[in-house]
């Protein structure tokens, strides 16, 4: 899920069979005796945590966190046979999967048994509770949006309903049934539910926590250390200036991303190809002698790690000369 296909928004919930008419899934009545339901702990609290803001991931940390293994082992658990996935290695886009919030329960729209899982999850994840609480269960997860079926739910856009996600109603074909979601339902986590601290897990309701800020120079944040109550500042993307190299318009793109031994992906190549050191992608050895070099010659701490100080040498020291 990139970021360019939300469209954040904090208004009221609609009326649930609106909503559940406009994702064409269904109204959320109960599922059948052969589909079941996730259990509902017995101990909830009578308040309930509203629907939530959109907050994008700004870090890269792809290590699961503790809500989403827990959601996933839920869902693995009440429907047998099933598996899921969460964390994956940074890109250049904005995803959930990059900070550990998303989870992706593998289902296909095509398969009979599976369909009906997903559909009786999300009817359960949005349906009104005994108290009138509308989406009540993906409240209590932290569920901060679904995408299933080509279509997309947002917790920050409920009185919306479902939506078209990206051009899906364009390609039916089974060739875009993992970018359209139909062989798996994706669901992002907001930082509380990440980290389980949301209550259908503790039994309390979770404070808002809007996670990692980044600096306005630098286009990622830190990992997650801790809950955040207030929003972050809003910074526009940073760009590379005019007459950028290849390698400071990489470097700019992934700059802000903590890199250390064992850390892959793109933006290790990045700082590999800055550095002059072999592109592997592998943050291993060789780089990071490499890193404590040019960390010594800038007069920074000399760690080994890329850190913030570290990019923004990287970054001054590969800009175009003013001429």
């Amino acid at each position: 899920m990139t970021s360019s296909l939300l469209r954040p928004a904090r208004w009221a919930a609609t009326l649930l069979t609106a909503l559940t008419l406009a994702a064409g899934i269904g109204a959320a009545t109960p599922a059948s005796a052969a589909t079941p339901n996730p259990p509902v702990p017995a101990s909830l609290p009578a308040g309930i945590e509203p629907l939530s803001g959109y907050v994008p991931a700004t870090s890269c940390d792809p290590t699961a966190k503790p809500g989403a293994v827990a959601l996933g082992t839920l869902l693995t658990t009440t429907y047998p046979g099933t598996r899921f996935g969460s964390a994956r290695t940074c890109g250049a886009d904005t995803s959930e999967h990059y900070d550990g919030r998303a989870v992706d329960w593998m289902n296909s729209v095509r398969v009979r048994k599976e369909a009906a899982q997903a559909k009786a999850l999300i009817s359960w994840l949005t349906a009104t509770d005994a108290d009138g609480n509308a989406h009540a269960n993906a409240r209590r997860l932290g569920v901060m949006y679904i995408i299933w079926n080509g279509k997309i739910w947002g917790a920050y856009s409920a009185e919306r309903g479902w939506r078209a996600y990206s051009s899906c109603a364009d390609h039916p074909e089974k060739g875009w049934d993992s970018t359209c979601h139909r062989d798996h339902v994706h669901l992002s986590l907001t930082w509380a539910g990440a980290m389980k601290r949301t209550s259908y897990w503790t039994g309390e309701v979770a404070a808002t926590d809007y996670g990692p800020c980044r600096a306005k120079d630098l286009n990622w944040a830190l990992p997650y250390a801790g809950p955040r109550p207030t929003p972050c500042p809003r910074h526009p993307r940073v760009t590379p200036p005019e007459g950028a190299s290849a390698t400071l318009r990489a470097l700019t793109t992934y700059s802000g991303v903590r890199l250390r031994p064992g850390a892959r992906g793109p933006a290790v190549t990045a700082v590999q190809k800055a550095l002059g050191v072999s592109a592997t992608g592998s943050y291993g050895t060789a780089t990071r002698s490499a890193v404590k070099k040019f960390q010594t010659g800038q007069r920074l701490t000399s760690s080994g790690n890329v850190n913030t100080a570290t990019w923004r040498a990287l970054l001054r020291v590969n800009a175009p000369e003013v001429s």
